[in-house]
């Protein structure tokens, strides 16, 4: 395979990660109600003020499964990124995950000595994850078929992970009477995830 063609095909893994972003801030679930339409980060908020969700066992399960996803996407970009031959537009791609993994980061309350609050606790701990994640990918680069087998792990794992907390999710809003539909925000994050994966593994393909 041709270095261009690679390079093309790197490009559409990276933007097929930028879609799935893009579709985790989209409507998650839908109502006719404006304020109960909410994306995939507001809905992870929702569920972990609900007493079910802190008292359950494990505790802040559902938001935990609702936010992985964002970190699924910060580490398959920070992998994508690592595959780019030119070294400022893999360090820019580091930067893109970075940021992104830093978007978990609880607010200034947890900072200030709020530290009990499992919510805040749960956005610490993903913010780690992400941000751990990325630095890990950034210092092993992998190659080929490994980085291709990663890739599509951190992939099926933020989208099994968001279907889950979707469901979980839907038990919840249940319980409050409240009649949702599925928006288009899961359904568009696993098909860029499924973008994003079949295209890696044509990038890693051994040339016949």
């Amino acid at each position: 395979m041709s270095d261009g063609r690679r390079t093309g095909l790197l490009v559409v893994v990276i933007a097929a990660l930028g879609l799935a972003l893009m579709a985790f801030y989209l409507p998650w679930v839908t109502h006719t109600t404006a304020g109960f339409t909410m994306n995939g980060f507001d809905l992870a908020e929702w569920t972990s003020l609900h007493p079910a969700t802190r008292s359950g066992s494990p505790p802040m399960l559902t938001p935990f499964l609702l936010r992985a996803p964002q970190v699924a996407i910060a580490i398959g970009l920070a992998l994508a990124a690592g595959a780019v031959s030119d070294r400022r537009w893999c360090t820019v791609g580091w930067a893109a995950a970075l940021a992104i993994a830093l978007r978990m980061i609880p607010p200034v309350e947890f900072w200030q000595g709020a530290r009990g609050d499992p919510n805040y606790r749960q956005m610490a701990l993903l913010t780690a994850i992400g941000v751990g994640g990325v630095a890990l990918v950034a210092l092993v680069r992998l190659r080929g078929r490994y980085w291709f087998g990663v890739l599509v792990i951190v992939l099926v794992a933020g989208v099994l992970a968001g279907w889950a907390g979707l469901s979980r999710a839907g038990v919840l809003l249940d319980n409050f009477e409240i009649a949702v539909k599925i928006g288009a925000g899961p359904a568009l994050y696993t098909l860029a995830a499924v973008v994003a994966g079949l295209t890696a593994g044509l990038r890693a393909a051994r040339r016949k």
